[in-house]
């Protein structure tokens, strides 16, 4: 664990071993979605989806911030609450999110945290999601978390991420985004959807489908980290084969890997492929300038 001394250290070993085990969790819920087709997924006002996992994984992480500070007034700003939950025609999923919370907790020694002493009851899982109704402000100390940040992508077997933050006197001082189906093969990255989709049963290797990671960075150190998500028996132990992550060294445009939302509601591909395409061509004529002026 971190030194005591170290500033916001205790916090973010904290905070990136329970989104560890956030992304485990919904590694297994998505699993179970895509190959049962479950209709364990609902609609909220706004017409976004909502999945057992963006409920288990908010009680999951509000019960381990209450325990783990203990001690101090715990403020956490998220996105679900309890209201479809509590209805009486959402009792199975509430016995689904009970069960996957309690199933996720039981493997927190696994990430070097105490589990519950006794299992976990519907109240006490309604409670934990239900303390996470902040709304934050600009003093104090204010958890930030989403839960499943891109549903969508989730529920079809596609990329999404948890991400968990901590904001102290309306600052950011740590931040912690899970991505559970980044793949960590390079050659996977244009087949990803296909990898989450259909997983072959005689891989080329042992490791080359094994995927997700968790990022982390801290106010003031200047650095972020990159560690994979542990698979199987294997156990959690700092800083767990961490990759200091750094800005790309491709400098021409041409070679450089232009981003975009996948969504249509999201991004207008249109303007984005004509943008991508301007500044690459002015790119080029400022290099090219450059080079004559020296």
């Amino acid at each position: 664990m971190a030194e005591k001394n170290d500033k916001y250290g205790k916090e973010l070993d904290l905070a990136v071993r329970i989104v560890h085990m956030a992304c485990s969790l919904c590694q297994k819920v998505q699993q179970s979605l895509v190959s049962a087709a479950s209709g364990h997924v609902l609609a909220k006002d706004d017409d976004s989806p909502v999945t057992i996992a963006d409920w288990s994984v908010q009680a999951t992480v509000s019960w381990l911030l209450s325990e783990f500070l203990e001690g101090r007034s715990v403020s956490i700003v998220a996105e679900e609450d309890v209201q479809t939950l509590s209805k009486p025609e959402a009792a199975s999923l509430l016995s689904a999110v009970v069960n996957t919370v309690n199933e996720c907790l039981a493997e927190a020694p696994k990430y070097g945290l105490q589990c519950p002493k006794k299992v976990l009851g519907t109240s006490q899982i309604l409670e934990a999601i239900s303390r996470c109704n902040s709304t934050g402000g600009p003093t104090g100390r204010h958890w930030v978390l989403d839960p499943v940040d891109g549903t969508l992508g989730f529920v079809r077997g596609d990329q999404y991420a948890v991400a968990l933050g901590l904001i102290e006197d309306g600052k950011l001082v740590l931040g912690v985004l899970g991505c559970p189906n980044y793949p960590m093969k390079k050659e996977l990255l244009n087949y990803n959807h296909q990898c989450n989709q259909i997983k072959p049963t005689s891989p080329p290797s042992s490791d080359i489908w094994q995927k997700g990671c968790v990022m982390y960075a801290r106010r003031g150190t200047g650095q972020a980290w990159m560690q994979p998500l542990i698979h199987g028996d294997t156990k959690f132990e700092w800083p767990n084969s961490a990759t200091l992550l750094q800005a790309s060294p491709v400098d021409d445009p041409s070679q450089a890997t232009f981003c975009e939302p996948v969504e249509k509601a999201n991004s207008n591909h249109l303007f984005t492929e004509g943008l991508a395409s301007s500044i690459e061509t002015d790119l080029c004529e400022s290099i090219a300038w450059l080079n004559m002026q020296q």
